[in-house]
């Protein structure tokens, strides 16, 4: 028969096996998790989508240029409601959104250009 002492003994070996299998799995899961944000962040980052879809990364631009440039231009006209001492705070106001608003889209004009230049530069090379 088994002692008391031996059957303890064998708990607790058990019970580090376990131990030292949760560590390693935890470990296992660690570095899967770490490559899948890796994987993940270099599937999604700009660059990549642009190379991908360049036309139409272009396309996206140009149409949220074009919702933003309607919407600031709705902006930029006070409205016909707007007590006369706050009409000119609020046309200046109107006026500086639009100008960044403008600037906004030319940056992305000129990013998506960019991109695209690059791409069919490469694909020539």
């Amino acid at each position: 028969m088994t002692t008391k002492s031996e059957t303890l003994s064998g708990i607790q070996a058990r019970i580090e096996e376990l131990q030292s299998t949760i560590t390693e799995k935890e470990e296992q899961i660690k570095t899967r998790a770490m490559n899948l944000k890796d994987d993940l962040k270099a599937e999604f980052s700009p660059d990549e989508i642009v190379k991908k879809y360049p036309l139409q990364a272009v396309g996206m631009t140009f149409v949220t240029g074009m919702l933003i440039a309607r919407t600031l231009k709705g902006l930029k006209s006070p409205s016909s409601t707007a007590k006369p001492e706050h009409a000119s705070s609020l046309s200046q106001n109107n006026s500086a959104l639009y100008n960044i608003g403008i600037d906004i889209l030319r940056s992305a004009k000129d990013m998506g250009f960019k991109y695209l230049q690059r791409y069919i530069d490469s694909k020539l090379k």
